[in-house]
């Protein structure tokens, strides 16, 4: 019991704190600012745009330098004795319990040299810390969410039959609603459409009825297609007007009227025009009529063809739903 208090007592007395600033120091010689120092030192203010340091800033630069160095060396001693200390007491726990401690002798330990050059360095900057993420950790917890959000739509109470009729019935109400409403709009298209198919009617008939230079010498496969394009004008008239009207049996039929009247328009009409009406009393008239009539019936097959708008126009009275 004795030999353990008295090995307590060993400990506490080498593991007690004793403040290195107290113990007598020995003399270190600390280095100066030197003159190359000095002058990279001015290079450095003067390439800031800074007046040169006087004297004065000198002297203090030069106490400031020494005081640093000192400030280091004392931390470098304090930091020295701890380790020495933490030495001891591990060492003196490996001990037998019949050891002895020698007596201790004062130490003179010289400050360790301090690296002036590094005193006037500015300190590095802290690396950039980026959280990464474990790939692993990272599935797992989209798994997780993905489970969570599967049993929060499995917690969702099921619907009666009552409740999906209703549902079913509201949402054929607003398709009915969205459906009526896209049919208004095709009604007012195809007002457009009626007005644009009328007057490239009234080009091609026009055209058909455009004078040649000599009408006496006329040749035949142009009167035959002068015939053609007069009936196309007039059936062109007829069937845009059954646009506006919804005549649903015919909207194929009129959509392939405009498209051939686009196409014979362009052969062999450009023949016929580019030859022979186009110098006759009137050319000027039948040319615009040529043009316009192209233009106007590609217009209205395309529109008939692309537009949602006047699908559900010609189906505003036969909506069905399931």
């Amino acid at each position: 019991m004795d030999d353990q208090k008295s090995l307590e007592a060993q400990l506490l007395g080498d593991m007690g704190y004793e403040d290195p600033r107290k113990a007598a120091q020995p003399q270190v010689q600390y280095q100066e600012l030197s003159a190359e120092q000095i002058a990279i030192l001015q290079q450095q203010r003067a390439a800031k745009g800074q007046p040169p340091y006087t004297e004065e800033e000198i002297a203090e630069l030069k106490a400031d330098f020494i005081e640093r160095q000192r400030t280091q060396a004392m931390q470098a001693a304090m930091a020295a004795q701890a380790e020495a200390q933490k030495a001891a007491a591990a060492a003196l726990l490996a001990e037998p319990e019949d050891y002895s401690q020698p007596e201790r002798k004062p130490q003179h330990e010289a400050l360790p040299q301090v690296d002036a050059s590094a005193l006037l360095e500015e300190p590095a900057p802290e690396p950039e810390r980026k959280v990464v993420f474990n790939q692993e950790d990272l599935q797992a917890a989209k798994m997780s969410a993905a489970k969570r959000a599967s049993e929060s739509l499995k917690e969702i109470p099921a619907q009666t039959a009552e409740q999906q009729k209703r549902a079913r019935e509201e949402m054929a109400l607003l398709r009915v609603q969205q459906q009526e409403e896209l049919a208004a709009k095709g009604f007012t298209l195809s007002i457009i459409l009626t007005v644009l198919g009328v007057l490239a009617g009234a080009c091609t008939i026009l055209f058909s009825a455009g004078s040649y230079p000599d009408p006496d010498n006329i040749p035949g496969v142009f009167k035959f297609f002068d015939t053609c394009y007069l009936l196309l004008g007039l059936a062109m008239v007829g069937l845009a007007i059954t646009i506006v009207l919804r005549v649903r049996q015919v909207k194929g039929l009129t959509s392939f009227v405009f498209a051939l009247n686009a196409i014979i328009m362009l052969i062999p009409g450009i023949v016929s025009l580019l030859s022979e009406k186009k110098n006759a009393s009137g050319g000027g008239i039948v040319c615009a009529g040529y043009v316009l009539s192209m233009i106007l019936s590609i217009v209205v097959v395309f529109i008939m063809s692309t537009s949602d708008k006047i699908g559900a126009h010609y189906k505003k009275s036969e909506i069905m739903y399931d």
